[in-house]
């Protein structure tokens, strides 16, 4: 029962007595009339709620501290019959208050609608999604009906990104043009492959294409700034407070976001931690990758701390302050 609900059930209550003790006829005609309504509502609110599935739709990344909008999907598989005023919220492991919730006023038979909600992850991890609740009020908002559907879900949410300047860390000029041993837009020529839609016409080797007898293009390799390897000590000291805790979430931050400006600005990075290595990625590639290692990375006690992982070789070393 909602609250109006049980303000209307309380003055129902009301009406019976009233009746039961003058005997009006009238009384007892208003009191089936009020009652059917609660029978009208309960039917009304089960009716919509039938046949009724939910799904989420996750995006691909979420960082932490960032907002980001979450689909729900609404399909209702009555072929005739609509459904009215259904809430839909989104359940977390975990949270113990959700307001995280999208409203459908109509979804036509056998349709579907889409609506989306902003969530804002407050750390790095794994966040696991237990939930998905279909609440409906209809009609008359005096008794509230819930179908509860299990669809389990986790995402990684990738640290936070803050401003961070490369120029500023390494230097003006830092780094050196080396020849990425991957295809892309450099001057030295990698060898000759076969054309593909999309291909630019210069880039097609005539005289080779001529001799084979079909289009073949000069493939070419990648011009890149050079290796760049940062570390991070992820170890906790015996006497950690809070305030180190705090202090390496903003390392691993400043982490993730140099490590995206560096790979825009034609740097290959890889990451260094205790005991571990992450993913290389080349220049101009996607971080996911390293920031999927820097979300799940844990801290490691002093006395089972492992050394630092080396650097590879002509890597140019960055230790994160």
């Amino acid at each position: 029962m909602t609250r109006e609900g049980k303000v209307f059930l309380a003055v129902c209550l009301g009406v019976g007595l009233a009746a039961v003790n003058t005997g009006n006829n009238l009384l007892y005609l208003v009191l089936g009339l009020m009652l059917s309504l609660l029978l009208v509502s309960g039917t009304l609110s089960d009716l919509v709620l039938w046949r009724v599935t939910v799904h989420r739709h996750l995006p691909p990344r979420l960082y932490a501290g960032t907002p980001t909008a979450i689909e729900v999907e609404l399909r209702n598989h009555k072929r005739h019959l609509p459904s009215y005023a259904l809430e839909v919220e989104d359940r977390i492991e975990g949270e113990t208050e959700a307001s995280r919730r999208c409203f459908f006023l109509k979804v036509g038979g056998d349709s579907s609608q889409r609506a989306s909600y902003r969530r804002t992850p407050g750390r790095r991890g794994r966040l696991r999604f237990e939930a998905l609740v279909v609440a409906s009020r209809h009609p008359f908002g005096l008794i509230e009906k819930l179908r509860h559907r299990r669809e389990e879900d986790e995402v990684v949410v990738f640290p936070a990104l803050v401003p961070v300047s490369l120029e500023a860390v390494l230097g003006i000029g830092a780094g050196r043009e080396e020849t990425l041993d991957a295809a892309g837009r450099g001057a030295d020529i990698r060898g000759v492959r076969d054309y593909r839609e999309g291909d630019e016409a210069r880039s097609i080797h005539w005289r080779r294409s001529a001799a084979l007898d079909r289009f073949v293009v000069r493939e070419r390799y990648r011009e890149g700034r050079g290796r760049l390897a940062l570390t991070l000590d992820q170890m906790r000291p015996n006497e950690a407070s809070a305030d180190w805790d705090e202090r390496l979430e903003t390392q691993i931050s400043t982490t993730a976001s140099l490590v995206r400006l560096a790979l825009q600005r034609g740097y290959t990075v890889e990451v260094l931690v205790r005991g571990a290595r992450s993913p290389v990625v080349l220049a101009g590639g996607s971080p996911d990758p390293i920031h999927r290692f820097l979300a799940l990375l844990e801290t490691i006690p002093e006395a089972d701390a492992p050394p630092l992982a080396k650097a590879s070789r002509g890597a140019i070393l960055l230790e994160i302050p």
